[in-house]
């Protein structure tokens, strides 16, 4: 709250009386409060849990300091954007106190439930089990913000609070929290950078009304996920995991949020605005639309992995290089490691087409998701070209991060700009590998080439080279890749 504004500090020593008078006061206050102190709402919280008034007196306080904390909550979210990962324990603390208060206003507002006769206040009970699948979504969204793992009994609590609704007369369609954490939970959050994440999170919002669960088996949809609610899990593609004997499942498709993706990218290629499309601003960069690129692929095709994993017992070790300008600087130093930054990683477990990796030392704070990075597995001759698919940590001293191989090798250049000077701009070159992909390739900083052709000095050659028919095949906030025709 403001500096003018008095502070809530002695609640709990007050009569029931007097304290219901003191929460009624503060909660009026909060309406206007500019800033919230989530210390002072955990011990409002706390004092609404201790209260004996009737249930209709704790809904209505209750209720005021849910809108009020909703109403300044991307304040609070806003502050883990674009933040380094692992988290310092600063951030981490900051977490853990934002995620236990969404934990506890959940709980509130479940053990208000209990004392609401459901049959007859069915709107009412409702609008408790919304806010309830409301709080456990945005903790889990707090997770995914901080690549962090889900807390335990997260899903199942959220789970429950669907089947609860099931049971309520003439439900119009599943909770709407509900339903925009399983389209998150299927647009597979740890690939997304913390800002694109904020942004697929709008866009789940946006088409949430897509979806509906269904307890019938759906025949030959490679759009299904299916939730198992009495497991503490979000949800599996049916084209990836079909379900187990025993499991008692529900179904849904995101085949029409992958229509909708599709359609707003084609939108946007073709000149519309973001504005006109009800999208946040980050859908004209190439990161919003790399975005919508990778939603329309996830939910529309949540297809099986190409190679199977192989998990490593011998701890083998690899070396990365993190970032473009640093990998072109490697291969232009042919060999030389002392002028980048290298960190040092365990191999857990790899793949024809990629490794995870778990960080032992080193550097580590230019590694983000989408960026491309060089890996040097131990007894490897060279140097893989390879782009980070997602990352978790579970402790400021952890993370693991994916990897997808995209070359074997790469070579180094510049672009050259329209008057043929030369732009100290990064790129490189990949040649083309069938097993990985039927054309060579162009890695670029994120929105540096702007049109389907450009020119280029490669390192160590006094002449430029003309590129033309490039297309787009990857975006992101850190890099665009394109495919080259000739």
């Amino acid at each position: 709250m403001t500096a003018d504004q008095p502070r809530n500090r002695a609640i709990g020593d007050l009569t029931d009386k007097a304290r219901t008078r003191a929460i009624f006061e503060y909660l009026s206050l909060l309406q206007e409060a500019e800033t919230l102190d989530i210390a002072e709402l955990e011990e409002i919280l706390f004092s609404l849990r201790a209260s004996t008034g009737n249930a209709g007196m704790r809904q209505t306080m209750l209720e005021k300091l849910f809108v009020a904390f909703r109403a300044r909550l991307k304040f609070f979210l806003h502050r883990f954007v674009g933040i380094r990962i692992p988290l310092d324990r600063t951030f981490r603390h900051q977490t853990g106190i934002l995620q236990g208060f969404l934990d506890n206003l959940a709980a509130t507002h479940e053990l208000l439930l209990e004392d609401i006769p459901l049959p007859q206040q069915p709107e009412v009970a409702l609008e408790l089990m919304e806010r309830v699948a409301f709080c456990l979504y945005q903790h889990i969204y707090v997770s995914h913000l901080v690549a962090a793992p889900v807390q335990t009994g997260i899903w199942q609590r959220l789970h429950g609070v669907y089947l609860r609704s099931l049971r309520m007369p003439s439900v119009p369609a599943p909770l709407a929290a509900y339903r925009e954490a399983l389209l998150l939970a299927a647009a597979q959050p740890t690939s997304c950078a913390a800002h694109e994440l904020e942004f697929v999170a709008e866009y789940a919002h946006k088409c949430a009304d897509t979806i509906s669960l269904s307890a019938k088996m759906p025949q030959d949809d490679e759009t299904v996920f299916w939730v198992e609610p009495a497991h503490d899990f979000a949800l599996f593609a049916l084209a990836r995991r079909p379900l187990p004997p025993g499991y008692r499942a529900f179904y849904f498709s995101t085949d029409r949020a992958a229509e909708q993706a599709r359609k707003d990218l084609e939108a946007l290629r073709t000149g519309a605005s973001a504005e006109s499309l009800r999208l946040p601003e980050l859908a004209q960069t190439p990161a919003g639309q790399g975005a919508l690129r990778r939603l329309e692929s996830v939910w529309g095709a949540p297809g099986k992995r190409h190679f199977p994993r192989r998990r490593q017992a011998n701890h083998r070790r690899a070396r990365l290089c993190a970032g473009l300008a640093r990998f072109c600087q490697l291969l232009q130093k042919k060999g030389s490691e002392s002028e980048v930054d290298i960190s040092q990683w365990m191999i857990i477990n790899e793949s024809p087409d990629g490794y995870a990796l778990m960080h032992l030392s080193g550097t580590i704070g230019h590694v983000r998701i989408g960026d491309v990075v060089a890996l040097r597995p131990d007894a490897n001759p060279g140097w893989l070209v390879c782009l980070v698919r997602w990352a978790i940590s579970e402790n400021p001293e952890h993370i693991e991060i994916g990897l997808q191989i995209v070359a074997l090798d790469a070579i180094p250049a510049t672009l050259v700009d329209n008057e043929s000077c030369f732009v100290h701009t990064p790129l490189l070159l990949l040649p083309e590998y069938p097993s990985l992909r039927s054309a060579s390739a162009l890695i670029a900083p994120a929105g540096a080439i702007t049109d389907n052709r450009c020119a280029i000095h490669l390192s160590g050659s006094k002449k430029s080279r003309d590129l033309s028919g490039l297309k787009v095949c990857e975006q992101n906030s850190c890099i665009e890749m394109f495919m080259l025709s000739e």
